[in-house]
């Protein structure tokens, strides 16, 4: 089975680490579990997460565990954190490739002639 992983929010402000693997540690093995807290302060933001081994035990502490050292938590099943957005976002067709710019064509500066349209440009002809 699977490891499932539950966020649990409403926390109070004095949560530990220690403390909220002790209460869950009740239901089943805990595999990972910790309190989220502010950087500069070291102060309780809330929430913390809990990774238990097997998912039947994960659900079982849905349903069983209510509160934290008397206050009411919302326990919900975690959502995945997204690595790259490239992995998630719809694949896009592959750009055609573009052809190699001819030897004139590198010598102008900024302007990619590969996207203009073709013109002929005659130089140095007379006004008349």
């Amino acid at each position: 089975m699977p490891a499932l992983t539950l966020f649990v929010g409403s926390l109070p402000a004095s949560a530990s680490n220690e403390r909220l693997e002790e209460i869950f540690s009740e239901i089943g093995p805990v595999k990972q579990c910790f309190v989220v807290r502010d950087k500069g302060t070291e102060k309780c933001r809330g929430f913390g997460y809990v990774t238990f081994s097997m998912e039947e035990d994960a659900q079982r502490a849905m349903k069983d565990v209510k509160e934290f050292d008397g206050k009411k938590l919302s326990i919900s099943v975690a959502k995945k954190k997204i690595k790259d957005k490239r992995k998630t976002a719809p694949k896009e067709p592959a750009p055609a490739p573009v052809p190699a710019p001819k030897q004139n064509e590198e010598k102008t500066k900024g302007i990619r002639k590969t996207h203009l349209k073709a013109r002929l440009i005659i130089r140095n002809l007379s006004f008349k």
